[in-house]
């Protein structure tokens, strides 16, 4: 019996739920939320969907807080998952994207880059880990939650973590795939796409360190794309705002997990695999990832484009024991906010989530006072 655990059904996770709730090869879902009410009600729904498709799953669902590591490993322990799709964060930033902060405001926050909240993505997924660890289970980690520095930190930290990530890059190319499939009307099938890039290649565009090929049909047609139109403003300019796009994030994090408990291989982009920052063309199957880079490419090479690109994160580098360093224009930049941070320590985790609470709470009290 195959079982996926959830850990943190919320925006994200909550969509995980309800792919895996109607998708075949999971037998048994069991998820995992401190709240009261959320968890149970959103597993309950998910079970009746799961019914309305045609399937007759096992659904469970634990209150346990990720933050006692202990029963979390009793729990992991118990249930012995053989994936995990991990998508919990202390808070989400998210809100400040359509508060109406002052335009100098606004313009520091995106200074700051997104890599200013990553103590609210990192504390959860190191506290995970270390449950698993506690546990002595053998799983996969898939981490939706900043993966591309998470996942790297945590595994220089502890020496194992998060098998994959989610979103991001994969995103990258699945806007890339239907691009060239509306502008040469050839199936999926005859296109390959090549796609080595980051969290901020989403974000940001082309400006960011990447490395891209394409063929169709064989023939490369790399310079007949339009990379920056295909991620920018094909079809239309997306509006990324709120919760919505969750659904992407979720149902990359649910390929990888199924690809990773699954035998059959599974050509695709991973973002994060086994430690590596950023993402990859990659083949998942039988619980390996293996990338999948054009010849003319070299893995360290993908991996170098890939530490350039973190900088657009405000990642100056990430030190042998998961100490996350921030570059100087992203410390200058968060200070004008009120947040003195140079680097990201593990040890300080706590602390540092708190601080940025505050800064939050700020952020949102100068919108409401304007």
């Amino acid at each position: 019996m195959t079982t996926v655990l959830i850990s943190g059904v919320g925006a994200l996770g909550g969509w995980a739920l309800e792919f895996l709730a109607r998708t075949p090869g999971v037998e048994r879902i069991v998820t995992v939320k401190r709240s009261p009410w959320q968890g149970p009600s959103r597993t309950t729904i998910a079970m009746l969907g799961s019914a309305i498709a045609g399937h007759t799953k096992r659904f469970e669902h634990h209150r346990v807080d990720l933050a006692d590591e202990g029963a979390m490993a009793r729990l992991l322990a118990e249930v012995r998952p053989d994936a995990i799709v991990h998508s919990a964060t202390v808070q989400s930033p998210r809100i400040l994207n359509s508060a109406a902060l002052d335009p100098a405001r606004r313009a520091e926050v995106r200074a700051a880059t997104f890599g200013m909240w990553l103590p609210w993505q990192l504390w959860p997924a190191a506290q995970l880990m270390r449950a698993v660890e506690a546990a002595g289970i053998d799983t996969h980690v898939v981490n939706a939650s900043f993966p591309d520095v998470v996942n790297v930190a945590i595994r220089k930290r502890f020496g194992h973590g998060p098998s994959a990530g989610a979103g991001n890059l994969e995103v990258c190319a699945a806007r890339v795939l239907r691009y060239v499939m509306a502008t040469t009307g050839r199936p999926a099938a005859e296109i390959n796409v090549s796609l080595v890039g980051s969290h901020a290649l989403l974000t940001r565009g082309t400006v960011v360190p990447h490395h891209f090929r394409v063929t169709v049909d064989g023939t490369d047609a790399t310079e007949q794309v339009d990379l920056t139109a295909a991620l920018s403003r094909w079809p239309e300019v997306i509006n990324w705002h709120g919760d919505v796009p969750n659904s992407l994030y979720a149902g990359s994090a649910v390929k990888n997990a199924l690809g990773l408990v699954g035998a059959e291989p599974l050509e695709t982009h991973v973002s994060a695999p086994m430690g590596l920052p950023g993402g990859y063309p990659a083949v998942i199957g039988s619980g390996r990832i293996e990338l999948r880079l054009p010849p003319d490419l070299a893995e360290a090479e993908a991996v170098a484009i890939n530490d350039r690109a973190a900088r657009f994160d405000g990642v100056e580098r990430i030190e042998g024991d998961g100490t996350v360093v921030y570059t100087t224009e992203s410390c200058a930049a968060m200070e004008n906010l009120g947040y003195r941070c140079e680097a990201v320590e593990f040890d300080d985790l706590a602390r540092r989530c708190d601080e940025l609470r505050d800064v939050y709470r700020r952020l949102i009290s100068e919108e409401r006072d304007a």
